[in-house]
């Protein structure tokens, strides 16, 4: 099988920043009083997934542009994408919480600066701090250590190989999951923090991504979203799998059945985003949501701590409303002041067509807690 750039590529691909946006606010409401048993990890996988797609997707097109891919400047777009914001992020917080008392651990501080903190989660639990949410970021970055050289591998073997390798990791991560949780009990906190343990949501974006231009996806496109009630169906089944099957499901193949549902509503919201039912995904303000939803996620914990300051004595759904105000301005300020400075820097690496192309929709590729 041979995966080839179309003709006239899309320069946008719609539904996605609306996608993010409503992954990041899941992400906010689980983690305030008045959305307590809110899904959270739901808008962490979206992201998995979403990021496994569209970084695949950009290989892709670099591959069959330049016939390889510049290493050096995948890493420096990924680096100016990400890094200043997460620093910025880390040292305001490492200072805020010093004037308030609270001290970081050696080895809190080291895992946070090296992106290891799943591991550092996984072992000792999600410290009571602003970075606990960080351990996303760190499966994130492990991820783009390892794909594009495995990418570029596995492609010269073949865009089936490639695939058939994919779902072959997908099953592996599964099959190790569930030993390690059924089979050895070991704590939840480690099948869900661990890269090894949740790289199959990764794994399933990247197959979406490779196979994104060919005829088989357009046929099972065309099939997934005749009708514009069947993205209903799929958040349905995502809620029944989710919320309703206990933790041993959830923990061992759950995880791959809810990554497998968010990529069928992504897939189908690519097709049906034009659609009066679903076009509100592609508003303007849902796709600001979604371009600052990198920041939304790094500061909403100080967000919903403003939000309690600002409102604590009012009703949870008030103090909600205002730590996502607090959250949306922080990110402003993040996105405004540190990063888009950082972002303008990034064509000069790589390809410059591709990251123009691409630009909207990778702004804010990064996972979520």
């Amino acid at each position: 099988m041979t995966v080839t750039s179309s003709a006239n590529p899309p320069s946008y691909l719609p539904a996605l920043d609306g996608i993010r946006a409503l992954s990041v606010f899941i992400v906010v409401l689980s983690h305030s009083a008045f959305g307590k048993g809110a899904p959270g990890d739901l808008g962490v996988t979206a992201f998995f997934v979403l990021s496994g797609f569209l970084i695949t997707w950009l290989l892709v097109r670099e591959v069959n542009k330049t016939g390889s891919i510049s290493f050096k400047g995948f890493y420096m777009r990924r680096t100016l994408r990400i890094m200043p914001a997460f620093y910025a992020f880390f040292l305001f917080s490492i200072a805020v919480d010093f004037l308030m008392g609270i001290r970081w651990s050696t080895g809190l501080i080291l895992s946070g600066l090296t992106y290891v903190i799943n591991y550092y989660n996984a072992f000792l639990g999600h410290p009571t701090t602003a970075l606990a949410h960080a351990w996303s970021l760190a499966v994130e970055e492990q991820f783009y250590l390892i794909w594009p050289v495995a990418f570029l591998f596995l492609w010269r073997k073949g865009a089936r190989t490639a695939m058939v390798t994919l779902v072959a990791v997908i099953g592996a991560v599964v099959l190790w999951r569930s030993f390690l949780y059924l089979g050895m009990q070991v704590p939840a906190s480690y099948v869900y923090n661990a890269f090894e343990t949740r790289a199959d949501a990764l794994a399933l974006g990247c197959l979406v991504g490779l196979s994104f231009q060919t005829k088989t996806f357009r046929n099972v496109q065309t099939v997934l979203s005749r009708s514009a009630y069947f993205p209903i169906l799929t958040l349905v089944a995502l809620y029944v799998s989710r919320q309703v099957i206990g933790s041993n499901y959830h923990y061992s193949l759950g995880f791959t059945v809810d990554a497998i549902l968010l990529a069928i509503f992504i897939v189908q919201m690519l097709a049906l985003s034009s659609h009066p039912a679903w076009k509100w995904l592609n508003t303007k303000p849902l796709r600001f949501l979604g371009i600052i939803s990198y920041p939304c996620y790094l500061y909403h914990a100080w967000g919903m701590s403003v939000g309690e300051r600002v409102a604590g004595s009012a009703p949870d759904w008030i103090v909600f409303i205002a730590g996502y105000i607090a959250t949306i301005l922080f990110a402003v300020v993040s996105y405004y002041i540190i990063e888009k400075p950082f972002l303008s820097l990034k064509d000069r690496w790589g390809s410059s067509n591709i990251s123009r192309i691409s630009a909207k929709n990778v702004s804010s590729v990064q996972a979520l807690d």
